[in-house]
């Protein structure tokens, strides 16, 4: 094409652009770019759709996917093309302070799904900040219950009946503490969590957020209770049975007949043992032996016992003991075979919760996964191996680098794998290989870990 054409093809392409207080937007898709484009974004950002940090002008991926999600919540046809109908509904829809649906997030998504929690219609492990399915179907049970048209879009009218609902019902200390619950009685329980090892956030709040949960489901699956998160009257007695049992003196060590049993709460020589022959072995991943049995300790036994073909109780009963004191040390980390193994399943599907080949891997299953094939078991979360290893100036091959992609602290890892390069599982692209040199990836970077 001549370059005359060019300029004439654009402007007529340009032509077709009305301003965004026409009434018809003609099709605005991908590809395209123009003041009026920057404006679209402006509107999609009011209403909650559009969550780039900036208006660009340019109608890329993100953009078409912020009109998908507005093209549903409106019950519209999903094409990722602004036509007059879908930019008629655009211009006439409540800004995101009046109505959350279907592709919202931030805070007012977060704040709604705790409210559904308290009351029971949202039943999702943790809380998101993300508008999908599961939150759409929990304001639709609300809405019935309540009267309101059962739309699944949180408009004024059903976030100002929930809300006085939820604040209403306060959890009361004998009842159960979950997400969104306030006072001393959080701050209270934190503390015992903190005590026992469990809460490893350094400041003490008033919130019952996301890591009290994951703090609380960690102590109800190391003692054998429903693991919910939530703290019900079997959870606050043993709680508050554990963290008696830690602040008082040890009850001796029961041997009878060469009998012996350490659990959490146990204290002494014994327990030092212990945990200096599971660093040995790869299972303790804390920087010494504390002579305290606590929770990092139970399951570094359990880890043990798993790989020994023992019962996975965490407790350590004289045939653990026995097997655990006369176990060789493993053989040291191969990091040229980690990184093979990590090449073989580059393509594998992104699946929350997932650490294995068959399923997909999350982040932190992958990394898991990947350890375990070498005979190295890490901790399971991204927060937990943060936690667990040692800080390294410059990542080596091998090592753990961790980013801040959610929140502040660690929330994404991959293994370094050499050359600038890491290999990890992403949400978007499942396992692939990034530079830490990338601009999203260089903004977000914590700092990198060895855990072996």
């Amino acid at each position: 094409m001549k370059p005359s054409h060019v300029i004439f093809a654009a402007a007529m392409a340009s032509a077709f652009f009305l301003a965004p207080d026409d009434s018809q937007a003609v099709e605005w898709k991908k590809g395209m770019s123009s003041p009026e484009i920057k404006q679209l974004q402006q509107r999609l950002k009011e209403k909650g759709f559009f969550t780039y940090p900036r208006t660009t002008g340019y109608f890329g991926s993100i953009t078409e996917e912020a009109v998908k999600a507005f093209q549903r919540a409106m019950n519209l046809p999903v094409t990722g093309i602004v036509d007059d109908a879908t930019y008629t509904k655009l211009k006439s829809a409540p800004a995101s302070n009046d109505m959350l649906a279907l592709g919202s997030r931030g805070a007012a998504v977060s704040d709604l799904q705790c409210w559904l929690k308290r009351l029971g219609y949202f039943h999702y492990p943790q809380i998101t900040g993300y508008y999908g399915a599961v939150t759409a179907d929990a304001v639709k049970r609300f809405q019935r219950a309540n009267g309101l048209p059962a739309t699944g879009r949180a408009d004024r009218a059903t976030l100002e009946r929930l809300k006085q609902k939820a604040t209403s019902q306060p959890a009361a200390s004998s009842d159960v503490l979950t997400i969104g619950d306030r006072g001393d009685i959080v701050r209270k329980l934190q503390q015992q969590l903190q005590q026992l090892g469990y809460f490893t956030h350094s400041n003490i709040t008033d919130y019952y957020g996301v890591l009290t949960a994951d703090a609380v489901r960690r102590f109800q699956r190391d003692n054998g209770l429903p693991v919910t998160g939530v703290v019900d009257n079997q959870t606050a007695a043993l709680l508050e049975r554990a963290v008696k049992a830690k602040t008082t003196p040890p009850a001796p060590i029961e041997r009878e007949r060469s009998v012996i049993r350490l659990s959490i709460g146990a204290l002494g020589e014994d327990v030092k043992r212990i945990q200096t022959k599971l660093k040995e072995l790869g299972y303790f991943l804390h920087s010494e032996a504390t002579g305290y049995y606590g929770a990092a300790t139970a399951d570094a036994v359990r880890r043990f016992q798993q790989a020994a073909k023992l019962p996975a109780t965490g407790v350590v009963d004289s045939e653990t003991y026995e097997r655990l004191i006369g176990q060789a040390p493993a053989a040291k980390l191969d990091v040229i075979e980690l990184v093979a193994d990590a090449a073989e399943l580059l393509g594998a599907p992104y699946v929350w919760g997932g650490d294995t080949p068959e399923e997909g891997f999350d982040c932190s299953g992958f990394i898991f996964y990947l350890f375990q094939q070498q005979g190295v078991t890490l901790p399971r979360t991204v927060a937990l191996m943060w936690n667990a290893g040692a800080s390294v100036s410059a990542p080596e091959v091998g090592d753990i680098v961790f980013f801040a992609t959610t929140t502040n602290g660690p929330s994404h890892a991959g293994i370094y794998i050499g050359n600038g390069q890491f290999i990890h599982s992403g949400a978007s692209t499942g396992v692939t290989i990034s530079r830490l040199d990338q601009s999203y990836w260089k903004q977000r970077y914590l700092g990198a870990k060895r855990l072996f």
